[in-house]
């Protein structure tokens, strides 16, 4: 990211041609506001909604090669679980309608929008979502240990 807005900075210093300059700056907004803080909005509505639940001991980071997440440390509901996986994507769509409206243009929208797919089964949140249903569904909203 240094390099392409270094480079940019030489080419407008030496051409006086800003044209990279705007690309440059569209692709840092692009990554710092619409990757970047997507997963920032996700997972601090996890950590949120974690934090006012009192069987909850503590809340761990575990960061990988290409993801972070939240670890809870304590006992939840079914209910609980399921409402803490909802969280993340959810408080990523509640931003879209505010990004449509400050930046109409720029695509940011999308990248909130996007977070839905974490509640398909196959992402951690979807399974967790999955578990509570069932969970739920059979009549079992006994505490699930994290």
């Amino acid at each position: 990211m240094a390099l392409l807005v270094g480079a940019a900075a030489v080419w407008f210093a030496a051409s006086g041609d800003g044209s990279l300059v705007d690309v440059a700056a569209a692709f840092g907004r692009t990554v710092v506001v619409g990757l970047v803080g997507s997963f920032a909005v996700h997972e601090v509505a996890h950590v949120v909604l974690l934090r006012r639940i009192p069987g909850i001991t503590h809340i761990t980071l575990e960061r990988t090669s290409f993801r972070f997440s939240v670890v809870p440390v304590g006992t939840l509901t079914a209910r609980q679980v399921g409402l803490v996986a909802v969280a993340g994507p959810g408080a990523c769509l509640l931003t879209v309608p505010a990004w449509w409206v400050a930046l109409p243009g720029s695509g940011l929208a999308w990248w909130y929008a996007a977070h839905v797919v974490f509640l398909v089964p196959v992402f951690a949140d979807g399974r967790l979502l999955l578990a509570s249903v069932r969970s739920g569904a059979l009549g079992r909203d006994r505490r699930m240990t994290e």
